[in-house]
């Protein structure tokens, strides 16, 4: 996918949502839309010949709402490196590389309250609701391109934060192709742990976001113990600048993983690639 075609995704995406409130009626509750522009350095570059840093340019698109029956979340990036990201696979047995500068990668995030399904309210103590929750990975670069999830998730009543959510998902991997053979699928879990916490700092507003990923390691699909998270910091700068609340804001994203991907060197051996990385971040809530 070229630079070319990221207006035509993020127009597509968008449009997934546009015509929600006018459909759902008293369903829908609330919804979130953002567009985010990211910057950063000192990205592991996953090859062959050993690890490379890189520079790194994403565009997301976001999806939030919360309904009647649950609550969705989606969201699209489209990444532009400054070198090639490898990734391989098995042709017929053998192995070849395949290199890319740009792909993208999304999430798609339904969960369903088990207090609206079953009409019973489920909290208890600090638990708000339970969830039956899901997820469908895509990408197109790296490795693990299509993942099911599925298992259960909690929303918490935690003070001071706006929101605080686990989700415990058993994993199914289907074709995993970096340093693994294509037919290489299996099963694996995790645990994701999400939250948003604001501040502020005399008149000025900031927020401090994200998830923090947990996966087992699956013997079928050739992954290891993985641990991911992408936590923002970000200041209300519409606030400041414009006196418009939440929409415009600017800050860091902190990218950081242990074993990335979960992915194995074809060699069997037990390097894994870990990384750091620091991004500036303007991200735009409509």
């Amino acid at each position: 996918m070229k630079l070319k075609h990221l207006p035509h995704c993020l127009a597509l995406s968008a449009g997934l949502f546009s015509g929600q409130q006018a459909l759902a009626g008293d369903l829908l509750y609330w919804q979130d839309n953002s567009l985010s522009y990211l910057y950063g350095e000192n990205f592991q570059r996953m090859n062959f010949n050993g690890e490379e840093q890189r520079t790194q340019t994403t565009f997301t698109f976001e999806h939030a709402s919360g309904w009647a029956w649950g609550d969705i979340f989606y969201f699209l990036d489209y990444i532009h490196t400054d070198n090639v990201q490898s990734r391989g696979s098995f042709d017929n047995g053998t192995f070849r590389q395949h290199d890319k500068d740009s792909f993208y990668y999304m999430e798609f995030s339904p969960r369903v309250s088990l207090s609206w399904l079953t009409g019973q309210k489920l909290a208890a103590g600090p638990i708000k609701d339970v969830f039956a929750a899901f997820t469908y990975e895509k990408g197109n670069g790296g490795p693990g391109p299509e993942n099911y999830l599925y298992g259960i998730g909690l929303d918490w009543e935690v003070p001071g934060f706006t929101y605080f959510k686990t989700n415990l998902y058993q994993v199914k991997i289907n074709n995993h192709t970096f340093f693994a053979d294509s037919n290489s699928n299996g099963y694996a879990t995790q645990l994701t742990v999400s939250a948003a916490y604001p501040f502020s700092l005399g008149e000025q507003d900031f927020v401090v976001d994200g998830f923090v990923d947990w996966r087992s390691p699956s013997r079928d699909a050739g992954t290891q113990t993985s641990v991911g998270s992408s936590i923002q910091v970000k200041w209300d700068a519409g606030k400041a600048l414009f006196g418009k609340e939440r929409q415009l804001y600017v800050g860091t994203e902190i990218n950081m993983w242990r074993a990335k991907y979960g992915v194995k060197p074809v060699d069997g051996s037990d390097d894994r690639f870990d990384q750091t990385a620091v991004q500036a971040l303007v991200k735009y809530h409509f």
